[in-house]
Protein backbone atom coordinates (compact mmCIF):
# COMPACT_ATOMS: atom_id res chain seq x y z
CA UNK A 1 0.00 0.00 0.00
CA UNK A 2 1.33 3.44 -0.88
CA UNK A 3 1.48 6.25 1.63
CA UNK A 4 -1.02 9.06 1.19
CA UNK A 5 0.69 12.17 -0.19
CA UNK A 6 -0.90 15.62 -0.04
CA UNK A 7 -1.32 17.25 -3.43
CA UNK A 8 -3.00 20.41 -4.64
CA UNK A 9 -5.28 20.43 -7.67
CA UNK A 10 -6.23 23.55 -9.57
CA UNK A 11 -10.02 23.67 -9.49
CA UNK A 12 -12.56 26.15 -10.87
CA UNK A 13 -12.72 28.01 -7.52
CA UNK A 14 -9.01 27.74 -6.67
CA UNK A 15 -6.82 25.03 -5.25
CA UNK A 16 -8.34 21.79 -3.95
CA UNK A 17 -6.67 19.93 -1.12
CA UNK A 18 -6.27 16.24 -1.94
CA UNK A 19 -4.58 13.02 -0.80
CA UNK A 20 -3.00 10.76 -3.41
CA UNK A 21 -1.95 7.13 -3.08
CA UNK A 22 -0.03 5.87 -6.09
CA UNK A 23 0.07 2.18 -6.92
CA UNK A 24 3.00 0.42 -8.54
CA UNK A 25 1.93 -0.58 -12.06
CA UNK A 26 -1.51 0.77 -11.34
CA UNK A 27 -4.40 -1.08 -12.99
CA UNK A 28 -6.61 1.98 -12.82
CA UNK A 29 -7.58 4.98 -10.73
CA UNK A 30 -10.40 5.90 -8.39
CA UNK A 31 -11.39 9.43 -7.37
CA UNK A 32 -13.37 9.55 -4.12
CA UNK A 33 -15.72 12.41 -3.21
CA UNK A 34 -16.82 12.94 0.40
CA UNK A 35 -20.28 13.57 1.91
CA UNK A 36 -21.99 16.95 2.32
CA UNK A 37 -19.54 19.68 3.38
CA UNK A 38 -22.09 21.49 5.54
CA UNK A 39 -22.65 18.38 7.67
CA UNK A 40 -19.06 17.49 8.44
CA UNK A 41 -18.02 15.81 5.21
CA UNK A 42 -14.29 15.88 4.45
CA UNK A 43 -11.75 13.69 2.67
CA UNK A 44 -11.10 12.03 6.03
CA UNK A 45 -14.62 10.61 6.30
CA UNK A 46 -14.11 7.05 7.68
CA UNK A 47 -15.84 5.19 4.84
CA UNK A 48 -14.00 7.26 2.22
CA UNK A 49 -10.66 6.87 4.01
CA UNK A 50 -10.95 3.09 4.41
CA UNK A 51 -12.16 2.62 0.84
CA UNK A 52 -9.23 4.69 -0.42
CA UNK A 53 -6.71 2.61 1.53
CA UNK A 54 -8.16 -0.76 0.56
CA UNK A 55 -8.46 0.16 -3.12
CA UNK A 56 -4.80 1.15 -3.12
CA UNK A 57 -3.88 -2.15 -1.47
CA UNK A 58 -5.57 -3.86 -4.41
CA UNK A 59 -3.35 -2.15 -6.96
CA UNK A 60 -5.23 1.04 -7.79
CA UNK A 61 -4.13 4.66 -7.62
CA UNK A 62 -6.55 6.66 -5.48
CA UNK A 63 -7.31 10.32 -4.95
CA UNK A 64 -9.64 11.74 -2.32
CA UNK A 65 -10.14 15.48 -2.18
CA UNK A 66 -11.87 18.23 -0.23
CA UNK A 67 -14.61 20.07 -2.08
CA UNK A 68 -14.34 23.84 -2.37
CA UNK A 69 -14.49 25.64 0.98
CA UNK A 70 -13.69 22.49 2.99
CA UNK A 71 -10.67 22.66 5.28
CA UNK A 72 -7.79 24.02 3.16
CA UNK A 73 -9.53 23.96 -0.23
CA UNK A 74 -10.21 27.39 -1.72
CA UNK A 75 -13.65 28.77 -2.47
CA UNK A 76 -17.08 28.52 -0.89
CA UNK A 77 -19.80 25.88 -0.81
CA UNK A 78 -21.99 26.13 -3.94
CA UNK A 79 -24.96 23.84 -3.16
CA UNK A 80 -23.66 21.11 -5.46
CA UNK A 81 -23.34 23.26 -8.59
CA UNK A 82 -19.68 24.26 -8.57
CA UNK A 83 -18.77 21.05 -6.77
CA UNK A 84 -19.41 19.12 -9.98
CA UNK A 85 -16.59 21.19 -11.44
CA UNK A 86 -14.40 20.17 -8.50
CA UNK A 87 -14.99 16.52 -9.42
CA UNK A 88 -14.13 17.35 -13.03
CA UNK A 89 -10.83 18.93 -11.96
CA UNK A 90 -9.91 15.94 -9.79
CA UNK A 91 -10.83 13.48 -12.53
CA UNK A 92 -8.81 15.37 -15.15
CA UNK A 93 -5.80 15.56 -12.83
CA UNK A 94 -5.78 11.80 -12.21
CA UNK A 95 -6.39 11.02 -15.87
CA UNK A 96 -3.33 13.08 -16.78
CA UNK A 97 -1.32 11.17 -14.17
CA UNK A 98 -2.44 7.78 -15.55
CA UNK A 99 -3.26 8.21 -19.24
CA UNK A 100 -4.94 5.22 -20.78
CA UNK A 101 -5.94 3.66 -17.46
CA UNK A 102 -9.62 3.26 -16.52
CA UNK A 103 -10.99 5.89 -14.14
CA UNK A 104 -13.81 5.18 -11.71
CA UNK A 105 -15.54 7.83 -9.62
CA UNK A 106 -16.80 7.00 -6.14
CA UNK A 107 -18.93 9.43 -4.16
CA UNK A 108 -20.64 9.32 -0.79
CA UNK A 109 -24.12 10.89 -0.48
CA UNK A 110 -23.69 14.52 -1.68
CA UNK A 111 -20.48 13.29 -3.29
CA UNK A 112 -22.48 10.63 -5.14
CA UNK A 113 -24.75 13.28 -6.65
CA UNK A 114 -21.70 15.22 -7.84
CA UNK A 115 -19.79 12.28 -9.34
CA UNK A 116 -22.87 10.97 -11.17
CA UNK A 117 -23.50 14.42 -12.66
CA UNK A 118 -19.89 14.68 -13.83
CA UNK A 119 -19.80 11.14 -15.23
CA UNK A 120 -22.89 11.84 -17.33
CA UNK A 121 -21.00 14.73 -18.94
CA UNK A 122 -17.59 13.02 -19.17
CA UNK A 123 -17.66 9.91 -21.33
CA UNK A 124 -14.09 8.99 -20.36
CA UNK A 125 -15.25 7.88 -16.90
CA UNK A 126 -15.40 4.08 -16.86
CA UNK A 127 -17.97 3.68 -14.09
CA UNK A 128 -19.43 5.07 -10.88
CA UNK A 129 -19.78 3.77 -7.33
CA UNK A 130 -22.24 5.56 -5.05
CA UNK A 131 -22.10 5.20 -1.27
CA UNK A 132 -25.31 6.00 0.58
CA UNK A 133 -27.29 7.11 -2.45
CA UNK A 134 -29.63 9.84 -1.07
CA UNK A 135 -32.67 9.20 -3.23
CA UNK A 136 -34.98 11.02 -0.79
CA UNK A 137 -32.96 14.22 -1.30
CA UNK A 138 -32.10 14.10 -5.01
CA UNK A 139 -34.31 12.74 -7.79
CA UNK A 140 -31.51 11.27 -9.94
CA UNK A 141 -33.78 11.64 -12.97
CA UNK A 142 -30.70 11.83 -15.20
CA UNK A 143 -29.48 8.30 -14.42
CA UNK A 144 -30.80 6.82 -17.69
CA UNK A 145 -28.24 8.96 -19.53
CA UNK A 146 -25.25 7.68 -17.53
CA UNK A 147 -24.60 4.78 -19.90
CA UNK A 148 -21.77 3.31 -17.82
CA UNK A 149 -21.71 0.73 -14.99
CA UNK A 150 -23.16 1.99 -11.71
CA UNK A 151 -22.90 0.30 -8.32
CA UNK A 152 -24.43 1.45 -5.04
CA UNK A 153 -23.31 0.61 -1.50
CA UNK A 154 -26.34 1.18 0.74
CA UNK A 155 -27.14 0.52 4.38
CA UNK A 156 -30.38 -1.41 4.82
CA UNK A 157 -31.49 1.20 7.39
CA UNK A 158 -30.37 4.28 5.43
CA UNK A 159 -32.70 7.13 6.38
CA UNK A 160 -32.16 8.90 3.04
CA UNK A 161 -33.01 5.95 0.84
CA UNK A 162 -34.46 2.55 1.58
CA UNK A 163 -33.26 -0.51 -0.29
CA UNK A 164 -36.54 -0.62 -2.22
CA UNK A 165 -36.30 3.06 -3.18
CA UNK A 166 -32.70 2.70 -4.30
CA UNK A 167 -33.51 -0.42 -6.33
CA UNK A 168 -36.27 1.45 -8.13
CA UNK A 169 -33.96 4.37 -8.97
CA UNK A 170 -30.96 2.38 -10.17
CA UNK A 171 -33.18 0.11 -12.26
CA UNK A 172 -33.60 3.14 -14.54
CA UNK A 173 -29.87 3.27 -15.26
CA UNK A 174 -28.52 1.72 -18.44
CA UNK A 175 -27.11 -0.75 -17.75
CA UNK A 176 -29.16 -1.22 -14.55
CA UNK A 177 -27.22 -0.45 -11.37
CA UNK A 178 -25.90 -3.11 -9.01
CA UNK A 179 -26.67 -2.91 -5.30
CA UNK A 180 -24.38 -3.89 -2.41
CA UNK A 181 -26.29 -3.97 0.89
CA UNK A 182 -24.72 -3.31 4.31
CA UNK A 183 -27.05 -5.04 6.76
CA UNK A 184 -28.29 -2.88 9.63
CA UNK A 185 -26.31 0.21 8.62
CA UNK A 186 -27.72 3.73 8.57
CA UNK A 187 -26.60 6.55 6.28
CA UNK A 188 -23.45 7.37 8.24
CA UNK A 189 -22.41 3.71 8.60
CA UNK A 190 -21.66 4.04 12.33
CA UNK A 191 -19.33 1.21 13.28
CA UNK A 192 -19.65 -0.16 9.73
CA UNK A 193 -17.24 2.05 7.79
CA UNK A 194 -14.88 -0.83 7.06
CA UNK A 195 -17.76 -2.98 5.82
CA UNK A 196 -18.88 -0.17 3.53
CA UNK A 197 -15.30 0.24 2.30
CA UNK A 198 -15.00 -3.48 1.55
CA UNK A 199 -18.18 -3.29 -0.51
CA UNK A 200 -16.78 -0.29 -2.41
CA UNK A 201 -13.67 -2.34 -3.26
CA UNK A 202 -15.87 -5.19 -4.51
CA UNK A 203 -17.96 -2.77 -6.54
CA UNK A 204 -14.95 -1.08 -8.14
CA UNK A 205 -13.37 -4.39 -9.06
CA UNK A 206 -16.65 -5.65 -10.42
CA UNK A 207 -16.67 -2.70 -12.82
CA UNK A 208 -13.00 -3.11 -13.74
CA UNK A 209 -13.32 -6.83 -14.39
CA UNK A 210 -16.22 -6.05 -16.71
CA UNK A 211 -13.72 -3.93 -18.64
CA UNK A 212 -11.25 -6.80 -18.80
CA UNK A 213 -8.94 -5.57 -16.01
CA UNK A 214 -7.56 -8.45 -13.96
CA UNK A 215 -7.54 -8.19 -10.15
CA UNK A 216 -4.28 -8.48 -8.24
Amino acid sequence: MGDARKVWIEGPAGKLEAALREAHESRGAVVLAHPHPLYGGTLDNPAVFHADRELNRRGLTTLRFNFRGVERSDGFHDEGRGEIGDVAAAAAWVSALLPGRPLILAGYSFGARCVIAHAIADRTVAGVVAIGLPVRIYAFDDLPSLGRPLSVVQGTNDEFGSIEEVEAVIARAEPPGRLYEIAGATHLFPGRATAAAAAVVDAVWGILQGLGVRAS
